[in-house]
């Protein structure tokens, strides 16, 4: 089982691991992947979804606030497109 937002809306949180559970994936019907690292990451394992990478350092001061409008706009055109969206670190 995937960790589920709590609300009516088809958004879920993991860590990198969680790419690995396609099982889990499918059956959440995700189809958009939101990666919020700085680690190189293996690109077979978004083949299957729309992806968005933000490249910035889990660190105090890094300007997250940046990205926000790119990743609200993201998460929203899947979840509005009826799929669900794994936002993961």
């Amino acid at each position: 089982m995937l960790d589920r937002v709590p609300g009516e809306v088809n958004l879920y949180i993991g860590g990198l691991f969680t790419l690995k559970r396609k099982e889990a994936l499918k059956e959440a019907n995700i189809t958009h992947v939101l990666s919020v690292l700085t680690l190189p990451l293996d690109k077979a394992l978004f083949e299957d979804y729309q992806h968005l990478a933000i490249d910035i350092d889990d660190d105090e001061d890094a300007d997250i606030i940046q990205h926000f409008p790119a990743c609200n706009a993201f998460i929203r055109d899947g979840l509005h497109g009826g799929g669900g969206v794994l936002v993961h670190w």
